[in-house]
């Protein structure tokens, strides 16, 4: 008898990376549901005895479908693969009624291994996965390593600072030169904000990674890194500044480029403090008339210190992108 399996995520890709490390032979019943509001509504319509669930997610988040799950007391087996793996958000899944938390991407002897241990594979016999018939495009598999490379430097900020790191949906698009600066320009809205820009190269990818704070106060930040408050100046509110974009930049270029099978040259980062025509200058700096444009969100604590991450990646870049992919991509 067919095991009613659900797979969740709002990633077509990951969730057919999903799929490939299911366990050779299982035979399994599939749902793929791109939200959790379709989880759910899955899991009542008796579909999902077992839940391998994405946390970052648009509709219903992959917490709230645990809440929801655990509220109504749904039979279903939840395991979590995110890219979200602060020490926090794992502590907070398991205490929702996970079951275990799978980073991502997905490892297929590891999700067997969580199999195995809760009794659910039985005898494994020779079987064909339904297929997923959704073509893939170049930015959904942008997003989703994106995903997981954002994931990365969440979790090793969050060691830094001790304070949790809330993360957005990452959004992929590709620009035209005047797009591209209409975005710069409303992403550095606000009375004020500091930018550190950081050019990177390898494996025939370029691009420059922008980190923007709005409207911060420094002494928000300062408490973040536990520096003494009596001691602020100029030069200290660029270092502070400096030490929170070395943790989240340099953690999210390296879990980019391994999932590229590439290494990252970087270039010295370059601040800009309170300066209203930034946006503008970074903006005519770039000729390129379409540049792949990726948008990260972070909120660090509860003093909400907001940054906005924009990764600019060269049209030369394209090509040499899609050729590492390993996926047929549109």
């Amino acid at each position: 008898m067919s095991t009613p399996v659900i797979i969740c995520d709002d990633s077509s890709f990951a969730r057919k990376q999903v799929m490939r490390a299911l366990p050779s032979g299982w035979d399994v019943e599939l749902t793929l549901c791109e939200n959790g509001q379709e989880a759910v509504a899955a899991i009542e319509a008796g579909k999902g005895d077992i839940l391998l669930l994405d946390l970052t997610m648009p509709v219903m988040d992959g917490f709230e479908v645990l809440e929801y799950i655990r509220k109504k007391d749904l039979p279903t087996l939840p395991i979590v693969i995110s890219g979200d793996i602060q020490p926090e958000s794992h502590k907070l899944v398991m205490s929702l009624g996970a079951v275990a938390f799978i980073k991502k991407p997905v490892d297929g002897s590891e999700l067997t291994r969580v199999l195995e241990q809760f009794g659910v594979l039985g005898i494994l016999t020779k079987t064909d996965l339904p297929a997923d018939d959704h073509q893939i495009t170049f930015n959904e598999w942008v997003q989703e390593i994106t995903n997981v490379a954002m994931g990365r430097a969440a979790d090793l900020l969050v060691r830094v600072v001790n304070e949790k790191v809330e993360l957005s949906i990452p959004h992929v698009s590709l620009m035209e030169r005047g797009e591209l600066e209409m975005t710069l320009n409303a992403t550095a809205d606000g009375d004020s904000f500091s930018c550190i820009t950081q050019g990177f190269i390898g494996g025939g990818i370029s691009g420059e990674n922008l980190l923007l704070f709005h409207d911060t106060d420094i002494r928000h930040v300062a408490k973040l890194l536990n520096f003494d408050l009596n001691s602020l100046e100029a030069a200290t509110e660029i270092e502070l500044y400096m030490d929170i974009a070395n943790v989240l930049v340099g953690a999210f270029l390296k879990g980019f480029a391994e999932q590229l099978d590439v290494n990252f040259s970087q270039g010295h980062p370059r601040i800009t403090i309170h300066n209203e025509d930034s946006a503008v200058l970074l903006a005519n700096h770039h000729g390129q008339e379409r540049i792949l444009t990726i948008e990260v969100n972070y909120v660090i604590g509860d003093n909400q210190v907001s940054c906005n991450q924009l990764v600019l990646i060269t049209p030369e870049s394209i090509p040499a992108l899609k050729m590492r992919s390993g996926e047929e991509i549109i």
